[in-house]
């Protein structure tokens, strides 16, 4: 009977035929040995299909799994489901990584004690870098989980799973939540809140493209990622309040100024006067922020409260206005 890998990286895969066969070699041509590939395929079309068969039968480190479309959150929960290692890692099947991927990960976390690990990941275009790096705001070096919560929660460190490597009892209760974008926002900070000791290394192991027509892409064009990037920070906003309620000053700050912004995609792009007045109970309920932002925000947590109506013409004129000057 053989010994279980150190390492599980669960890939999901769905419409991404012509960059999966790039994603998997990357894998394997790793320079570290103990890990297995969970290759969990979300209903893909015949050609990924293939791909993923031929992959799994000539590579006895691929743990394959099909299963009708469901969504990059439930694969990913499956993955969890049937990995075996000690340590969790996250690849999506249009992205590459560095054959150090692994090496990279596991040496910072065992080198720290550590029960987590951040690295830098580039944005490519084609085959190459092109020159955005996304790395932690922060020294390399091994901190306390609470350091790393509060810069995430400030935006110093991203909330991807892609560019981190964890401990697999970091995801004891908590899994990807299904049908919703922003999918890894809504959980990081529970997985970091569980470690005791995370880790920032600044390698750049991790490769990903700029996908047209991907989901984010959507989302940011329609304006609905301000949608879910409220729907998300309110989730964290109730974790910090039950176990970290030192945090939630930083967090009220961050929330409320999600708050405004779904609200301005609400007036200029649904005229939804009601879904307006929810946001704004909310920031009435956190109303002690309003002295610790900007004029600008002031002016508008103030309309929220007392004239929800005229913040969405006000919001719709200025739209109207930069549309005219265009």
């Amino acid at each position: 009977m053989s010994l279980p890998p150190a390492i599980s990286i669960v890939v999901p895969v769905y419409h991404v035929e012509k960059e999966l066969k790039r994603c998997l070699d990357s894998l394997l041509n790793q320079t570290f040995s103990d890990y297995e590939i969970i290759l969990i395929n979300d209903g893909g079309n015949e050609a990924e299909t293939a791909i993923c068969e031929e992959y799994a039968a000539n590579n006895q480190c691929i743990v394959y799994r099909y299963q009708t479309n469901q969504g990059v959150s439930a694969a990913r929960n499956t993955g969890l489901a049937v990995a075996h290692g000690s340590w969790i890692m996250f690849v999506d099947s249009d992205d590459w990584v560095n054959e150090d991927f692994c090496l990279g990960a596991i040496t910072a976390v065992l080198k720290h004690q550590a029960q987590m690990a951040i690295f830098d990941l580039a944005y490519t275009v084609g085959d190459s870098c092109d020159g955005r790096i996304d790395r932690s705001h922060l020294p390399e070096g091994v901190y306390p989980m609470e350091t790393i919560l509060k810069a995430r929660l400030v935006g110093d460190i991203n909330c991807y799973v892609w560019n981190k490597i964890f401990k697999k009892e970091l995801w004891d209760g908590s899994r990807f939540p299904l049908g919703e974008v922003w999918e890894d926002d809504a959980i990081i900070h529970e997985v970091m809140g569980r470690a005791d000791k995370i880790a920032i290394i600044h390698d750049i192991l991790y490769f990903k493209p700029w996908r047209p027509g991907s989901i984010t892409e959507d989302a940011f064009r329609t304006g609905e990622w301000t949608k879910w990037v409220y729907i998300q920070r309110q989730k964290r906003y109730l974790y910090l309040q039950k176990n970290h309620p030192d945090m939630i000053d930083i967090e009220c700050n961050v929330m409320a100024g999600a708050a405004i912004q779904y609200a301005r995609f609400l007036t200029s792009s649904q005229n939804d006067l009601p879904a307006v007045r929810k946001v704004s109970n909310w920031l009435r309920a956190n109303s002690v922020q309003i002295n610790k932002g900007s004029i600008k925000r002031k002016t508008a947590y103030f309309l929220l409260f007392h004239f929800p109506a005229l913040f969405l013409y006000l919001v719709k004129t200025l739209v109207y206005c930069k549309a005219i000057k265009k």
